[in-house]
């Protein structure tokens, strides 16, 4: 069996959590909670030299409000518009 790897960009993303959480308004952007925790590396296991390091771990990802939009700002209202409302969706050249 091949596997199939789907990715999306930010904006697809923040898009997609809009609609399975139900929001219909506001301006919404991608958050991404990391952990990093800093230790020491050996190179190989027949180097017995040591670096410092970091291991950085995704804990969340999400989408949180905003009030100023950017290049990574999806309004609600215009992708996922509320039943019996009119979607205002505008494409971008």
């Amino acid at each position: 069996m091949t596997a199939t790897t789907l990715i999306n960009s930010p904006l697809e993303l923040t898009t997609i959590l809009i609609r399975h959480h139900g929001i219909h308004r506001g301006l919404w952007t991608l958050t991404v909670n990391f952990h990093v925790q800093g230790t020491n590396f050996r190179a190989s296991d027949v180097d017995s030299t040591s670096f410092p390091g970091a291991l950085l771990a995704v804990q969340g990802i999400g989408i949180r409000e905003v009030e100023v939009p950017d290049a990574l700002t999806v309004d609600a209202a215009a992708v996922n518009p509320a039943p019996g409302s009119k979607a205002r969706i505008t494409l971008s050249t």
